[in-house]
């Protein structure tokens, strides 16, 4: 059995393991050269652009190493009401010697508005402390990537985890750059707290 589930369905987003025998290289070529990806998905996260298709197929052999090697579970996200197009990809890491764990996402911008990131960042949140047993989930995002911060404020409200602060000079771009970020957490005993009188893991999981 793996570590991580192969495939999550939530109300409107189903998360597909990136790897070559579930993910289409060309597909996703196509899906990664659109402009709506390129020029405003990818800006913050510009380690996600991708000019040709064997930078494709070598991004799905880093996913199944990673995947292998128990430190990062990458998954497609395909949106429900959108005729299960590709909207965009995500990923959960957890480190397990610290007990914790984070997620990133990136949409193609089309979809930015729907509430996907905050849909899929729930699912993670709920799957840090009830499946995995960790103390913490945490995530940054760049000062000037507004959309992010607001989605992130959602969820982290939503589970009484609190922002920690603004981290200047801290992540490295590809280009050189290096960016302040915004820290957000949540701890266990603010997730129990904000959990104890509602539901959680409301989703399907397939191992």
């Amino acid at each position: 059995m793996s570590l991580f589930p192969t495939r999550i369905e939530t109300d409107r987003l189903v998360f597909e393991r990136l790897a070559h025998d579930t993910c289409d290289p060309f597909a996703l070529y196509d899906f990664f050269s659109r402009q709506d990806w390129a020029e405003a998905a990818a800006d913050h996260m510009p380690w996600f652009q991708f000019d040709r298709l064997d930078q494709v197929a070598e991004f799905l052999d880093h996913a199944e190493q990673q995947w292998s090697d128990r430190e990062t579970a990458r998954y497609l996200l395909r949106a429900t009401d959108e005729d299960g197009d590709i909207v965009g990809t995500t990923a959960f890491g957890p480190e397990w010697d610290t007990r914790r764990a984070g997620s990133g996402i990136v949409l193609a911008r089309e979809y930015w508005g729907r509430e996907y990131g905050l849909e899929r960042a729930c699912a993670f949140v709920e799957l840090t402390f009830e499946q995995y047993d960790l103390d913490a989930f945490y995530t940054t995002c760049a000062t000037e990537n507004e959309p992010s911060r607001r989605m992130i404020e959602k969820y982290v409200d939503r589970y009484d985890g609190r922002h920690e602060g603004l981290l200047r000079q801290h992540s490295e771009r590809p280009d050189g750059d290096v960016t302040d970020q915004h820290r957000f957490t949540i701890l266990r005993e603010e997730y129990e707290a904000a959990t104890a009188d509602r539901e959680t893991l409301a989703f399907d999981l397939e191992w």
